[in-house]
């Protein structure tokens, strides 16, 4: 039976754990260090953004910093977490080799989610794998993992969810909690859980530690012997501390907010998302700087920030652009479980169709607030759109129709503005009060030979959405509307039953330029 060992480190900083978890998978590829079962805590309190993440747009800063919440990046990817004092990591640094899988996928993340789930269960809670990298209890996530790789050797984590302090989580990360109520926060309950919430109570940091332990050795077949770092590991640590403590490592995907010249498109499909941030030489035709950023894990780290590097001072072409994002994958230089080449395409796709709508005299900072449909921006507008499609949240709260199909155009909110712009240009007007309504109005239209139509939506949904727009088969332009949206409250499930009770805004400006955009 192969003996590892079990590393249970005191709580640190954050910069101290990303730098420990550098040095131990480091070290580990190099074949200078035995494998690893690895336990750590953090203090004080932190909030890790992923490794492709930008902490602009995914933390709110001055939150953290009033607060004494530290903010750093972790070496893996995934999405932004907050980490306190309370929850427990769990690590594996292994050979590559003891596995027999050299590229991460669903069936090593499988196979190393199973040892938790082997531990909740001797702690009476009975869980199991939901991929592409959870663990979860009854639907609810009680673990998320993440996982990078060095040489010949894999770091795999995960959290283990203790308790949970909802109201700080969601104020550490980019929530708009100003607008949340206690039954918006009781959502959030519906994703995730804890040992608390399960158990009543939250056992003993030792029995905790004591059950993962023993569900590693069982499903891996080893025996686990404590032990402290090494001469070199300590070494290798201590160097690289400031590394992860400074701006530079941060801070270091920065996605730029204000600039005229930057595009950005999104791509979601069931296993995570894809965001390119192109910042772009509209004249000369010419990437000037691209940022892709995201909740999905890339292997190798570094092979996201080689393909930044590929595409920057590249031609702003479509062909050129594709030919170096399917080299990288093609030839195996990144591998993204979950997520394909036409993936990353389809966000490219859509940055081109955002650039084109610039030549009728939107500016670039309001085309990234449209999306397109089955044609393009042009190709939409000369089809002359019949139809507007009007969200059921940007009706009045008060209003006795806000959950029905009609608007009085009684100038209340933005839904009888737009209604009017509408019925000036001889458009059906239609207003959309859940997801089922959507489909159900986009086959009439197509039965009744439609040939194109304008809705107002926010992003998210677009970008969730965009095979299901595209199979419905209408071309349409979709404009982003105003203020929180049921993404952000994380209220989704009851905006696509039409219950969502919080009011938006549709961007009139936005919608009167389309609307008085002409094709020659």
């Amino acid at each position: 039976m192969p003996t590892w060992r079990l590393l249970d480190s005191p709580p640190m900083t954050a910069a101290e754990n990303m730098a420990l978890d550098e040095t131990l998978v480091e070290l580990k590829g190099q074949g200078k260090t035995p494998n690893t079962i690895h336990f750590l805590q953090f203090s004080p309190r932190a909030v890790l953004v992923g490794f492709h993440q930008s902490i602009a747009e995914e933390v709110r800063l001055q939150y953290c910093l009033d607060s004494g919440i530290e903010i750093n990046r972790r070496i893996t990817g995934g999405g932004a977490i907050f980490f306190d004092e309370s929850q427990l990591g769990w690590e594996v640094i292994c050979d590559k080799a003891f596995f027999g899988i050299p590229i991460p996928n669903s069936r090593l993340f499988k196979l190393l989610c199973e040892p938790v789930v082997i531990a909740l269960r001797l702690l009476g809670i009975e869980s199991s794998f939901r991929p592409r990298n959870d663990i979860e209890v009854n639907g609810r996530k009680i673990s998320g993992t993440g996982g990078t790789e060095s040489e010949d050797a894999f770091l795999f984590q995960g959290t283990m969810l203790t308790d949970f302090d909802v109201d700080t989580m969601l104020r550490c990360l980019r929530i708009p909690v100003e607008k949340l109520k206690a039954k918006e926060i009781d959502s959030i309950k519906e994703r995730v859980t804890c040992l608390k919430w399960e158990l009543g109570d939250v056992p003993e940091l030792e029995e905790i530690k004591h059950a993962i332990r023993a569900g590693f050795e069982r499903h891996l077949g080893i025996r686990l012997e404590p032990g402290g770092l090494t001469r070199d590991e300590e070494r290798v640590f201590k160097e690289k501390v400031r590394w992860f403590q400074s701006e530079q490592w941060i801070d270091m995907v920065r996605t730029p907010r204000q600039c005229h010249e930057v595009v950005q498109a999104a791509y979601k499909n069931d296993e995570g998302l894809v965001r390119f941030t192109f910042v772009v030489d509209l004249q000369r035709k010419r990437v000037k700087d691209v940022y892709i950023t995201g909740d999905f894990l890339s292997f190798p780290t570094r092979a996201l920030y080689d393909m930044e590097a590929c595409l920057r001072g590249a031609r702003m072409e479509r062909e050129e652009l594709h030919q170096i994002i399917r080299g990288f994958f093609e030839e195996g230089r990144i591998q993204i479980p979950g997520m394909s080449c036409d993936d990353f395409l389809k966000p490219v796709d859509q940055a081109f169709q955002k650039i084109s709508i610039s030549k009728y005299g939107i500016p670039l900072e309001y085309c990234n607030l449209i999306s397109v449909t089955n044609d393009s921006f042009e190709g939409v507008l000369k089809r002359r759109p019949s139809v507007l499609l009007l969200p059921y949240c940007s009706k009045d709260l008060s209003c006795n129709l806000r959950y029905k199909k009609g608007c009085k155009a009684c100038g209340e909110c933005s839904i009888g503005a737009a209604w009017t712009l509408g019925k000036m240009k001889k458009m059906k007007v239609i207003c959309i009060v859940s997801f089922e309504d959507l489909i159900k109005e986009l086959e009439r239209m197509k039965a009744r030979g439609v040939s194109a139509f304008i809705g107002c939506c926010c992003q998210p949904f677009f970008t969730k959405h965009v095979d299901d727009f595209e199979k419905a088969g209408i071309p349409g332009i979709l404009l982003d509307i105003d203020n929180t949206t049921c993404y952000e409250l994380d209220q989704a499930k009851e905006a696509y039953a039409g219950k969502f009770a919080n009011q938006t805004h549709v961007n009139l400006d936005l919608l009167n330029m389309v609307l008085s955009a002409e094709v020659a």
